[in-house]
């Protein structure tokens, strides 16, 4: 934040609260008839409003300045980051020049004894669980064939 706007701020505010106390003492004045007391706080509550339109200025004039140092910052970094892309890309084609002048390489891959092992053992425990058949267990317990192997049709109905 700039140093205008916070002066500018800070003395706004603190003029607009000062203003209450000539007020109050013109209200006073009202009250007991005294115009020539009343006129001198009203001039006092002037000269503040007058000094917190001031401030306010000075604060508008910060904030302008803040943004255009913030447009100016913003610039320069979208600046800095399309030479850094143009940059990279620059970069990039060389490698791509340097890369289409050597051989390939491939990568490969073996598998370990524990690897195929393992693989062996898995294969081996899938093949055991489709070779299990579809049991239902009545009420006491005793394996009772599938109703779909039986070829019965049952509803069930809620």
């Amino acid at each position: 934040m700039n140093v205008k706007t916070m002066e500018g701020l800070a003395g706004a505010s603190t003029s607009i609260r000062m203003v209450s106390t000539p007020m109050s003492a013109a209200q006073e004045a009202e009250r007991k008839g005294d115009t020539d007391k009343m006129q001198r706080a009203l001039g006092y509550a002037a000269e503040m409003t007058g000094q917190a339109e001031g401030y306010n200025e000075k604060a508008s004039q910060g904030m302008k300045a803040d943004a255009q140092e913030a447009k100016e910052k913003e610039k320069l970094q979208q600046e800095e980051l399309i030479q850094a892309r143009k940059e990279e890309r620059a970069e990039q084609e060389k490698r791509i020049e340097a890369g289409g002048k050597q051989e390939a390489s491939y990568d490969s891959a073996e598998f370990s004894e524990e690897g195929k092992f393992q693989a062996e053992m898995a294969a081996a425990a899938s093949g055991s669980v489709d070779s299990m058949e579809n049991m239902v267990y009545d009420k006491t317990g005793e394996a009772v064939e599938a109703a779909q192997q039986t070829g019965e049709a049952v509803n069930v109905s809620v």
